[in-house]
C-alpha cells in the first residue's frame, strides 16, 4: 500500500516494503521497485537540472552515467547537454532502445548513434568517448558504435543541463529514468572494444570536469531552490527545475530498509517523512523503518 504525504509543493511517496522514497519534484516511484542506493528520478519530460559554469574539454572527452529505465515508463531523451548554437554541442542521450553522443563541430550535426535493446528495471553504465582517433559509444563496458573522430571539441558559454534543455527557444525532452552517478571528463577514460565498468560512486581526479553522485549528503538548499553538489571541486553545482519556462524538478529517491516486523513492537508514534521544503518537525517512527532525514 502506498502512502503519499504532501509538504508544500513537494510529494513524498513511501512505498511499504519497497524500500524507496521520492523526495522533491512531483513524481513517484513506480511499482514496487527496490533500490539499494540513493538516486535521482527524471519522470517528467521537462525535468531538468541546470549546471553552473562551463566545461572546457580540448580534443578528448568522456560523458558517462549509470542509468536505469523503469519498464513501461522509461523513455529516450537528453541525459547531458551543453549547447550554444553554432559554437558548442556536447551531448549524451539515451533511452531503452538507443544511445547517442555528439561533440561539435565534428560531423556538424550528425550524431553517433546506435539502436540497441537496453534491459529495463536494472542499472547500466553508458559512456560516449572521444579520443585515440575515434568516437565511441559503450553500454556496460562493451562498444556498441564507433566512427573516426579527431579534433578540438568546441567550448562556448552555453549552460549545461541534465535532462531537458531549451535549445534556441525549443525545449527538448529529458530521458525518463533514474541516474545514480554522472561524470564529465576532459580525457578519453575508456578505449578498445571493452573495459571493466566502474562500480559504486564514480570518483574525481584532475581530469574530471563535473561529478554528481546523488547521495543524500550531496544536496543543499539555497535561495529556496534545491541543488546537488559538484564533487569535482570545480563548482559546477546543479540547480533543480530552472533554466527555461516550464522547467520541472526531478525527484530524489531515498532507499529505506524495512526492519524485521516480528521483532519490533507496533509503533505508537506518527510516521512523518521529511522532504526538502518541509515546514515543521515530525515525530519518528520507532525502529519501524531505517529512515534518512532531509533538512528543510
Amino acid at each position: 500500500m502506498n502512502q503519499i504525504k504532501r509538504f508544500g509543493r513537494k510529494i513524498v511517496l513511501a512505498t511499504t516494503g519497497a524500500a524507496c522514497l521520492a523526495l522533491g519534484g512531483v513524481g513517484t516511484a513506480y511499482g514496487n521497485t527496490v533500490f539499494d542506493r540513493p538516486n535521482i528520478f527524471f519522470d517528467n519530460p521537462q525535468d531538468t537540472i541546470e549546471i553552473s559554469g562551463q566545461t572546457w574539454l580540448g580534443a578528448e572527452s568522456t560523458y558517462e552515467a549509470r542509468i536505469y529505465f523503469p519498464s513501461n515508463v522509461g523513455a529516450f531523451g537528453f541525459v547531458f547537454n551543453e549547447f550554444t548554437d553554432s559554437y558548442e554541442d556536447k551531448t549524451l542521450a539515451a533511452g531503452p532502445s538507443s544511445l547517442f553522443g555528439f561533440n561539435f563541430p565534428l560531423y556538424t550535426d550528425n550524431v553517433l548513434t546506435t539502436s540497441i535493446s537496453i534491459a529495463t528495471d536494472t542499472w547500466h553504465h553508458i559512456a560516449f568517448v572521444q579520443g585515440g582517433g575515434t568516437q565511441r559509444l559503450y553500454l556496460d563496458g562493451q562498444i556498441v558504435a564507433s566512427r573516426p573522430g579527431v579534433g578540438d571539441i568546441w567550448d562556448s558559454n552555453g549552460g549545461g543541463f541534465l535532462g531537458a534543455i531549451s535549445r534556441n527557444g525549443n525545449v527538448y525532452n529529458s530521458f525518463i529514468g533514474h541516474l545514480d552517478t554522472l561524470r564529465i571528463s576532459n580525457v578519453a577514460r575508456y578505449s578498445g572494444n571493452s573495459f571493466e565498468i566502474p562500480l559504486g560512486d564514480l570518483s574525481s581526479d584532475s581530469s574530471t570536469q563535473i561529478l554528481y553522485n546523488f547521495n543524500l549528503e550531496d544536496y543543499f538548499q539555497q535561495n529556496s531552490l534545491t541543488w546537488v553538489s559538484d564533487l569535482s571541486g570545480n563548482g559546477h553545482h546543479g540547480r533543480f527545475g530552472t533554466g527555461f519556462a516550464g522547467a520541472t524538478s526531478p525527484s530524489i529517491i531515498v532507499p529505506i530498509v524495512p526492519v524485521d516486523r516480528e521483532s519490533v513492537p507496533e509503533p505508537s508514534s506518527t510516521l512523518c517523512l521529511l522532504a526538502f521544503g518541509a515546514c515543521g518537525a515530525g515525530s519518528l517512527l520507532k525502529r519501524f523503518w531505517q529512515q534518512k532525514d532531509v533538512d528543510s
